[in-house]
């Protein structure tokens, strides 16, 4: 009998994207998945999507640390998968995940953007080609994990700062689950990300992560994985082409972050 896998994907005004998320999803060839939808009262089509698709769905007023933490809640799965509804999952991604996981607590997806033939995408290509090359960077966030564990990270956050947690939820419950096991592994070739692919989308969403990270901040805890984000690329010589992308990126998504931060 194969283990069953909790796919989770919160959700916000998703139409945009949550259609080609969800048909990647229902495409995979590990098929013992359920698709769990935490939405937050969205405005547009994302719930007749996630109905159109039979996901369960999970009505969250919180911010995205709340959402991850309900699917997990209300998921049935040994293992759980973050995936946030801009992202497509390789066919083969979750049926490679479980078999790593035999000897794992937790994997990352090496990640790629989906539209990176476009300039605005391009730049997000090179970034993530950058810091899962070099690991050093510390950025690279873990998406697959024992339901278990999961569950024991999530305790170790305190209450009060889970409703204000948007943004830095990924990189929050990675910290606590790196203090409970060192077990992680990596899925190659996993999973491509819808980023922004003009400078009016990426303004949007880049002042909006500054705007909630502000309201977190000031809650004085988990500061130094904040300030640790904020930082330029270094420069690798071997990779030139790629680390002057990266740094065009980080001026393009820090304006406007800054932006959301002190005015937002």
């Amino acid at each position: 009998m194969r283990e069953l896998v909790s796919i989770t994907i919160p959700t916000y005004n998703s139409e945009r994207s949550l259609g080609e998320c969800l048909v990647a999803a229902k495409k995979q060839t590990y098929k013992n998945t359920e698709i769990i939808v935490i939405d937050s009262y969205s405005k547009d089509k994302t719930l007749e999507i996630a109905k159109k698709f039979k996901c369960k769905i999970v009505m969250c007023k919180g911010k995205l640390l709340e959402a991850r933490i309900a699917g997990t809640k209300a998921s049935k799965g040994k293992y759980v998968l973050f995936l946030d509804s801009d992202q497509i999952l390789e066919p083969t991604a979750i049926e490679r995940a479980v078999k790593k996981m035999k000897k794992k607590d937790y994997l990352w997806f090496y990640e790629r953007a989906y539209n990176r033939n476009k300039f605005i995408p391009s730049l997000y290509d090179a970034d993530r080609l950058l810091v899962q090359k070099y690991l050093n960077e510390g950025v690279v966030l873990p998406r697959f994990f024992k339901r278990t564990l999961l569950l024991k990270a999530f305790e170790k956050i305190p209450k009060e700062h889970i409703p204000v947690c948007g943004a830095q939820d990924h990189i929050v419950t990675t910290y606590e689950v790196r203090k409970l096991s060192d077990k992680e592994g990596m899925v190659s070739n996993a999973v491509e990300h819808m980023e922004p692919d003009n400078l009016i989308l990426l303004f949007k969403k880049q002042f909006r992560w500054g705007r909630t990270t502000k309201d977190f901040y000031k809650r004085n805890i988990y500061r130094e994985l904040i300030t640790g984000k904020d930082s330029f690329r270094k420069i690798y010589w071997d990779d030139f082409k790629l680390s002057i992308k990266s740094f065009i990126l980080r001026i393009l998504r820090g304006i406007p972050y800054k932006l959301g931060f002190w005015f937002g």
